[in-house]
């Protein structure tokens, strides 16, 4: 037997979070009744020294257990009756268990009140989502890039050699001891001379010999790595105690290594490469824009508990990060100047953040119809047990039992919908 209905009134309060509050009132009249409810229960419970359990008539067990123990359970019965007829009536469905504001027990001849919270699944509308005019940009590629990354390549293919006899030359790697005019020393330098990072200090080193030593003023960058250093004009004595020289392959092995036929072929390769990774990057960008722009037009307050689980991972990965760079959050917090409670709600803004975007691209796939299907998800397991030289059918079992297969279903379907997100706002290149 359920509580009348009739006899309940409640009010219901939106919270932030995509919470809402249920306010409650029974009718006195439903306090006997419920009491006769509260007894059938403990009766059932509860051993009174002389009956055996479920036979001890009401007064004595009332007796024994007190009147608080029986206005607590009838508050109880009350509160779950009332849950589920909210429930129903209201057509919601909790994301969470609620949190009841009940009291201790039923005053006789007084109406019950309490309220409950729940946690509830947003309702919200997309905002606009489609022709966002968002302007790609042109992806040109010069010949000195490909040049660049051809000569990178082509380092990481050498032999690093010491040289024992000769002085330095471009492209050599040095290793120079510094020396401040008070005969402080500095820290060693490893320096590649390659035109980038201190060419006046290459210049000046050219031509110097194992031993040699040399005293000279040198501007350092305002971005050098050194941060003491950075901005500084200091004269220091520089010692070349090491060189090393590269033993770059011929072009025939060079070919070989790389696997094409001709350097124009390879070159293309290269060129291709270069495009692929701008077209990646242009991509990020652009979907960034378009999200920021869904997000601008879009009413949405995701539920609580979801944004508190996610910054309680995101503030967890960042400490284990700052731990292997042998950093506390003290530290990191004195760096940025700012305090722990200010760093502690940008990670919780950013957990908001993170999943409005997630529940946005959820209600994108349902409105637009984008799924993934089982044979699109088969050959994608199929690619990735091919890479990793696993049998197909023991590799799928192995992520069925992990878990890890509705994940990558789902990580598939948000990379669908930003292809779609992508082709309905980008405007033609410029």
């Amino acid at each position: 037997m359920s509580i009348d209905e009739s006899k309940v009134k409640y009010n219901i309060e939106k919270l932030q979070g995509s919470r809402i509050k249920v306010n409650v009132e029974v009718d006195n009249e439903e306090r006997e009744k419920i009491l006769e409810r509260a007894y059938k229960a403990l009766v059932k419970r509860v051993q009174v020294p002389g009956f055996r359990k479920g036979y001890a008539p009401r007064p004595v067990l009332e007796k024994y257990l007190g009147n608080e123990a029986f206005e607590d359970e009838a508050v109880k019965i009350v509160a779950r009756d009332v849950l589920n007829l909210v429930l129903d009536r209201e057509r919601i469905t909790p994301l969470q268990d609620p949190y009841f504001d009940i009291p201790e027990g039923w005053k006789e001849n007084e109406n019950l009140k309490f309220s409950f919270i729940l946690e509830v699944p947003p309702e919200f509308k997309l905002g606009e989502y489609k022709r966002l005019g968002i302007k790609r940009n042109k992806i040109n590629i010069s010949e000195d890039e490909i040049d660049r990354v051809i000569e990178q390549i082509e380092l990481q293919l050498s032999k690093l050699n010491p040289v024992e006899e000769g002085s330095v030359e471009k492209g050599d790697v040095v290793y120079l001891e510094r020396e401040r005019e008070d005969g402080t020393q500095l820290p060693p330098l490893w320096f590649t001379l390659n035109g980038k990072v201190l060419p006046d200090l290459e210049e000046k080193i050219l031509g110097m010999t194992p031993g040699e030593e040399k005293t000279f003023e040198l501007t350092f960058p305002e971005d050098f790595f050194e941060k003491d250093l950075a901005g500084k004009t200091l004269l220091l004595k520089w010692r070349v105690k090491k060189i090393w020289r590269y033993d770059k392959p011929d072009k025939e092995t060079f070919l070989q290594k790389v696997n094409a036929s001709s350097m124009e072929e390879f070159r293309e390769k290269v060129r291709e490469s270069i495009k692929e990774e701008r077209e990646k990057f242009e991509d990020d960008r652009v979907f960034s824009e378009i999200l920021d722009k869904i997000l601008e037009s879009t009413e949405l307050d995701p539920p609580l508990s979801y944004v508190h689980y996610l910054a309680e991972n995101i503030l967890r990965e960042f400490l284990n990060d700052l731990n292997r760079k042998g950093l506390s959050l003290e530290d990191y917090l004195s760096q940025r100047g700012t305090t722990r409670d200010e760093f502690i709600n940008e990670v919780i803004e950013d957990a908001r953040k993170r999943i409005k975007i997630e529940m946005i691209l959820d209600k994108i796939a349902e409105v637009e119809d984008i799924n993934i299907s089982e044979e699109e998800l088969e050959n994608v397991v199929k690619e990735i047990a091919e890479s990793e030289n696993k049998d197909y059918k023991e590799f799928r079992k192995e992520l069925e039992r992990e878990g890890v297969l509705n994940s990558l279903k789902r990580n598939l379907l948000r990379e669908k919908v930003k292809e779609f997100l992508i082709k309905e706002n980008v405007m033609e290149e410029e």
